[in-house]
């Protein structure tokens, strides 16, 4: 089923769930349906306040980098062949692998395979990840939407829409968070002060974004934390498969004594290459670097106005919560341990509250051109 006219991907989202077999088409069409679901909602309940949908349509641009594995390998190749200490300790390990098997076939560019292998990995995690929350949270929020197809909240629906979300901790599959998000965006649609209506606004992308952070934990930490180990485990024992059986002990024991120390090497270059390309997040005009300060958007104050002093209790609890108070102002937010939810909960309300109010983010993801094959349901070629 494909689709043969450019239109909101609002009503195909179990159509874009269901291509398991095409992962680069359907984070292309999730980035472009989160847009759709951004404008939508911008447009019933105006522009002046972004939405959650807003951000997650950067988040699953950037997340689509690495879904069609056009970075990692290379950089973490380039990486590995660049470490001294990874270099030597592969070196010393199949230097006395020689000595035990002569006609082995590992050599130094095998061990760089773990760069894919990884790269791999890592794809998956962030496919799985990203199509976990779209799954959950894009018909939810496609519902919202239809509630003001009267012009004004439907009152009997928002509670169906309430009712309908799951008793329980995000952890455990449970919605009782995302309720209370939604309950505060339905309270920004009524609302008709300015700042308050900010205020819920603010609350609701947070709450929502820590609904998502705790379903998106285990494949974050997936990411982060790449099985190296395995990886390297692995290519030893592919290239050594043609030993005689006699010499097996001899070679495991090597890779136990030896192995260690390249482990832990590719391990630190892992980390560092980890560090600068999966912590970034594009937007317009800025590449955000998730570990370091958060720059204000361009031409702008880093939070607009009407957020610059925060009296709301709810907004206050979720920002003292996660120290994300920054009371310099001076975007000190960022977080060494991305794997820690309390760390990327900090950046990430800081994030929501910088640009709330930033029009760039509304604008189309892709070319008109790039649009249109996508949601003809093809990949358009070039840089996406």
């Amino acid at each position: 089923m494909t689709m043969t006219e450019p239109k909101l991907l609002t009503d195909r989202i179990d159509w874009i769930v269901g291509l398991d077999k095409q992962p680069v088409l359907r984070n292309l069409l999730i980035t472009q349906c989160y847009h759709d679901l951004s404008s939508e909602i911008a447009r019933v309940m105006g522009p002046a306040n972004l939405n959650w949908c807003t951000f997650a349509t950067w988040a699953s641009k950037t997340a689509g980098n690495f879904i069609r594995n056009q970075e990692i390998p290379s950089l973490f190749r380039y990486a590995l062949s660049d470490s001294s200490a990874f270099r030597a300790s592969a070196a010393r390990a199949m230097e006395r692998l020689q000595g035990i098997h002569g006609g082995t076939e590992l050599q130094e560019h095998s061990l760089l395979q773990i760069a894919e292998t990884v790269a791999g990995d890592v794809s998956g995690q962030i496919t799985a990840g990203n199509l976990k929350v779209f799954s959950e949270l894009a018909p939810v929020f496609a519902q919202y939407v239809q509630l003001f197809d009267g012009g004004t909240p439907d009152k009997a629906g928002a509670q169906r829409l309430l009712e309908s979300l799951r008793v329980g901790p995000s952890a455990d599959g449970g919605q009782s968070l995302l309720r209370e998000a939604m309950e505060h965006l339905l309270a920004a649609a009524r609302e008709e002060d300015p700042k308050r209506r900010a205020a819920r606004m603010l609350v609701a992308n947070a709450q929502t974004g820590l609904h998502e952070q705790i379903r998106l934990q285990p494949f974050i930490a997936g990411s982060l934390d790449a099985p190296i180990a395995d990886s390297l485990g692995r290519v030893w024992a592919a290239h050594n498969d043609s030993a005689p059986e006699g010499l097996w002990g001899k070679i495991h024991a090597l890779w136990d004594r030896l192995g260690a120390a390249v482990i832990r090497e590719a391990e630190d270059v892992w980390s560092d290459v980890a560090t600068a390309a999966l912590m970034t997040l594009a937007v317009p005009g800025q590449v955000l670097h998730l570990g370091r300060v958060l720059p204000p958007p361009a031409d702008a104050p880093l939070y607009p106005p009407i957020l610059q002093k925060i009296d709301d209790p709810d907004a206050l609890d979720l920002i003292q919560q996660y120290r994300a108070a920054d009371p310099k102002g001076l975007g000190d937010v960022g977080a060494t341990d991305w794997t820690r939810l309390d760390q990327r909960m900090r950046y990430i309300i800081a994030l929501f509250r910088s640009r709330q109010c930033d029009p760039q983010l509304l604008q189309q993801p892709f070319t008109d051109t790039q649009h249109a094959a996508i949601v003809a349901g093809d990949v358009p070629d070039g840089p996406l």
